[in-house]
């Protein structure tokens, strides 16, 4: 779980003369460089106090250096300023009191301005490091705000310690006690690595590793206490993303529940009154058939017939629902017309429910649809037979159908209750019609589920829309218009 990152790139020429010898060899070449722009301003400007000419050179080095290399450009530029520049020239011997005290007053100045300027360096470059430290932690808490597993949470954390801080890792998760770090805290660094444990109140998430490259001892404080900040940045988001897991098992389990009830209900109800007409239709003929009129057995034929059929069209949803459900559902297109599958929709609810009332409106010249006639027509007849059943008995249902551009768009009006805004999109849902749908007079509750997914099979959509003039509802059917591809059987 360890990946190893880059070279990390070397430091710029001015941090790198803040540390070792180059901070010595800075006060050197800034001392000469002094000594050289005092001699040219005293023999082309005639300047007399040069003392400034050095005082700059200390402040310039002490400005990119720490308080070593201040301390020697001080005392360097003092003793070049006395030697080439005080009278007696060339020697360290200074001929008058009021020389003595300057000279000793500027190199008090320098070794003064020297110190600040060193300290204001050391300040900007930790004020720096806190910068890159506070950067790396936001990074961390950006990353881990969008990742949703223990995965994405790895990822983040390898990510942002290599990216930032120059950092390998080593992350074992559910490790439970058996951390290398221990349970208590973080342990001391060992060949390079230094183990800090994840926690969550009543248990261990388990133990992050970190190798800082560059860095031969344990970490300074300022990294110490970055890194233990980002381990409890890290098991809070632990904690953050299977508290979500759980909340989701749980609603999909309650989900599942609740669909398991409404199917055991169907099953119960709408299953049983088809087999329940059955087995007593076929009662009645097997005991008294032969005594009964010839109309009445035609009238328990046609019971079984029905009901029969009416039992097939349940199992046939929940087949359906299942082959959608798991990606089941192929298509086996072909030319059809539209008034071709509205016709076949409409014969099949005259067959199964003899009192509808059905009229339909086909635009002339309607091109045909490369679909799967079958599964369109099925479709239909579910959202029709929907219609239907919500419809009052002296009014029709209308099916109207038009192009509207690059789509076919078939409406199916109904004078019924309505349905409100709100559940508009929940009536399409598994087993909705418990409350308000198709299953409210004899139903599943699948056939708009069913339809929607069939249709969403051939790039269409179904939507429920308020009926004409404010009365019932119009369930409009979009089926977008397609070629056959050159591989088309």
């Amino acid at each position: 779980m360890t990946q190893r990152p880059p070279p990390s790139p070397s430091p710029p020429p001015a941090r790198a003369a803040r540390h070792g010898a180059g901070g010595y060899l800075l006060a050197l070449l800034g001392t000469a460089l002094a000594t050289a722009v005092a001699a040219l301003a005293e023999r082309v400007a005639g300047v007399d106090d040069l003392s400034l000419v050095f005082m700059l050179a200390v402040l310039m080095v002490a400005a990119r250096t720490r308080t070593g290399p201040a301390v020697l450009t001080a005392v360097l530029c003092f003793l070049a300023y006395n030697f080439f520049f005080i009278a007696p020239r060339y020697t360290l011997y200074i001929s008058a009191s009021h020389g003595v005290a300057t000279v000793t007053m500027f190199l008090a100045a320098a070794l003064l301005a020297g110190r600040l300027a060193a300290r204001l360096a050391m300040q900007v470059e930790a004020l720096r490091a806190a910068a890159v430290l506070a950067h790396a932690r936001q990074a961390l808490a950006q990353r881990l705000t969008v990742a949703v597993d223990d995965a994405g949470i790895g990822e983040a954390v390898r990510a942002v310690f290599r990216d930032h801080l120059d950092a390998e890792v080593w992350l074992r998760l559910d490790d439970g006690d058996a951390t290398p770090a221990g349970a208590q805290g973080a342990s001391p660094a060992q060949h390079g690595w230094w183990w800090l444990p994840l926690r969550a109140p009543d248990r261990a998430l388990g133990t992050i590793g970190l190798k800082l490259h560059g860095i031969d001892d344990a970490p300074d404080d300022a990294r110490r206490a970055l890194a233990r900040t980002m381990a409890e940045d890290i098991a809070q988001a632990l904690i953050r993303t299977r508290l979500a897991a759980e909340l989701e098992a749980q609603r999909m389990a309650g989900e599942t529940e609740r669909l398991r009830n409404a199917l055991l209900s169907s099953v119960s109800h709408d299953l049983r009154s088809p087999l329940a007409g059955i087995i007593g239709s076929a009662s009645s003929l097997e005991h008294y058939g032969a005594q009964m009129p010839e109309e009445d057995r035609h009238v328990l034929l046609h019971t079984i017939r029905s009901e029969g059929e009416r039992l097939d069209r349940y199992i046939q949803n929940l087949l359906d629902m299942t082959r959608l459900g798991h990606g089941g559902l192929t298509l086996h297109r072909d030319w059809v017309g539209v008034d071709e599958l509205i016709g076949a929709a409409a014969s099949r609810i005259a067959a199964c429910l003899p009192d509808a009332r059905i009229r339909t409106d086909v635009a002339p010249a309607l091109a045909p649809l490369w679909v799967h006639p079958a599964l369109v027509e099925q479709a239909l007849f579910n959202i029709v037979e929907n219609a239907v059943k919500f419809s009052p008995p002296d009014d029709a249902v209308r099916i109207l159908a038009h192009d509207d551009g690059h789509e076919a768009v078939i409406d199916i009006d109904d004078a019924g209750p309505g349905i409100p805004e709100a559940d508009r999109l929940r009536i399409f849902d598994m087993f909705h019609s418990v409350e308000r749908g198709d299953r409210g007079r004899n139903g599943t509750g699948l056939g708009l589920t069913i339809a929607r997914g069939m249709v969403g099979a051939h790039g269409g959509t179904v939507e429920a829309l308020p009926g004409p003039d404010g009365r019932g509802t119009r369930m409009r059917i979009r089926l977008p218009r397609m070629a056959p591809t050159e591989d088309a059987t």
